[in-house]
């Protein structure tokens, strides 16, 4: 999940640091996210996971942070999306 998520970040928000070296409670808006991107980036999520994120967790503090975008993905899903390595990353 987070190598997917990662990637998307890198795609879609261009930020200062590739996102390899982002951890999981990284401020993106620090680190350059935009409104725009923010959307782009929780758009290309919902493809890339094929989930509709609820209308609750389409607002700005839901593309924060890695972090805060699985929780989005947790509430999408019927069953818990944690991996190992996202156990390991947290």
């Amino acid at each position: 999940m987070l190598t997917v998520i990662r990637s998307l970040i890198d795609r879609e928000a261009a930020l200062v640091l590739p996102a390899a070296e982002i951890t999981p409670r990284a401020d993106l808006y620090g680190l350059g996210l935009t409104s725009f991107a923010a959307v782009r980036l929780l758009l290309a999520v919902e493809r890339a996971f094929q989930v509709e994120l609820p209308r609750e967790m389409l607002k700005r503090e839901t593309a924060r942070s890695i972090e805060s975008i699985v929780v989005a993905l947790q509430a999408s899903q019927p069953a818990p999306l944690l991996a190992q390595e996202w156990r390991e990353a947290a």
